[in-house]
């Protein structure tokens, strides 16, 4: 399938999606590696984590006016070598998700959506949270644990503690929307994130 399709959203940011059915082989044809990226795909023991990794590479290349190196941070965060847009990469299952942004970071989360969810509601939902979710609506955890990720990527610090620093406003949850988020770090941040939901995932990202 490949690219399923690339988004301007506006004049500044670009959301795109690919779907990983190519092989291996297909995906290096297309990825035009350099000799850095092709060393750190050797290091990459599975086939699913080479397709991932590759596909993500063939989409960020599909989107950019110009070819640039993805490299990463100090926190693991990716970084275009060209600076041109602030980058950032997902990808579950079947499907890898590029968003890409000239003046500000960006959060973006593809996630397979997962019918047993609930049993790690406490691992990502505060107390706060789980006074208004209903634990047996598994699309909204899902929505939820994805907008969360997506946050997660735009503040790029490990120290960040998805359950009790990321607060999520209620929702009622439909196959599209928008979700204000609260960072309670040191510079408390509010956030929208949109969310959809299609087939059986959910892609989010910073708004």
């Amino acid at each position: 399938m490949g690219l399923v399709y690339k988004k301007i959203l506006s004049e500044d940011t670009l959301l795109g999606l690919w779907e990983i059915s190519e092989s291996v082989q297909e995906l290096l044809l297309t990825a035009n590696l350099s000799a850095t990226e092709k060393e750190i795909l050797s290091k990459k023991v599975s086939d699913k984590r080479k397709k991932e990794w590759l596909s993500a590479r063939c989409l960020a290349k599909s989107m950019l006016p110009a070819q640039s190196e993805i490299l990463y941070d100090k926190l693991g965060k990716p970084v275009l070598e060209s600076g041109d847009y602030h980058i950032s990469i997902s990808h579950s299952g079947s499907y890898s998700a590029v968003y890409l942004n000239k003046e500000s970071p960006v959060g973006v989360d593809i996630q397979k959506i997962k019918p047993d969810i609930s049993k790690g509601i406490d691992y990502f939902l505060n107390n706060q949270e789980q006074l208004w979710v209903d634990e047996t609506d598994f699309i909204t955890l899902n929505i939820l644990w994805s907008c969360k990720e997506s946050v997660f990527k735009y503040v790029s610090s490990y120290e960040l503690d998805i359950r009790n620093q990321i607060f999520c406003n209620s929702f009622e949850a439909k196959s599209t929307g928008e979700i204000e988020v609260i960072i309670r770090n040191y510079k408390h941040e509010i956030l929208s994130i949109h969310y959809e939901v299609f087939e059986d995932y959910v892609l989010t990202r910073t708004l």
